[in-house]
């Protein structure tokens, strides 16, 4: 059992980070160099649910995992890392189940409408996204350098 709980928390965290990172780094800046600003923001808007879904999955398991594994011998350093991990859900929760939905709206508004107040409104909240994004991206790889240096199950 303890094989399996190692297994699904490295693999489910690493996955999660790195997708993390590669659509943050790599996929959303590349969709806007390659395409035209329209194209690129459908794009982006048709992956979003399936990346936030893998986050929901990826994310959960990660925890659940880690606080099976640690919850006998819960030392500061595996508190941080549960807290991270409880952080980096919340943010993720929050991000694809409030923030980008609630950003997609104003946008769809804004291309019925012509409002740019609409448009306004979207790019706030977009900036919100991207941020609460970039904080996961950085809370997640202090996860996997505390998981390399300083955890041992």
């Amino acid at each position: 059992m303890l094989l399996i709980l190692k297994s699904l928390y490295l693999y489910s965290v690493s996955l999660w980070v790195g997708a993390l990172f590669f659509f943050t780094a790599v996929g959303a800046p590349l969709a806007f160099k390659v395409l035209k600003k329209e194209e690129a923001g459908k794009y982006t808007g048709a992956v979003f649910p399936k990346y936030f879904g893998l986050g929901y999955i990826f994310g959960l398991l990660a925890l659940i995992s880690f606080y099976l594994l640690v919850k006998e011998n819960m030392t500061l350093i595996a508190s941080v890392n549960l807290f991270l991990l409880l952080v980096m859900n919340l943010l993720n929760f929050v991000n694809g189940l409030l923030i980008v939905p609630k950003a997609g709206l104003l946008k769809a508004e804004f291309y019925r409408s012509n409002d740019r107040s609409y448009y306004d409104r979207f790019l706030k909240l977009h900036a919100v996204s991207m941020a609460l994004n970039g904080i996961n991206v950085v809370l997640g790889l202090m996860v996997i350098g505390i998981t390399s240096l300083y955890l041992t199950f």
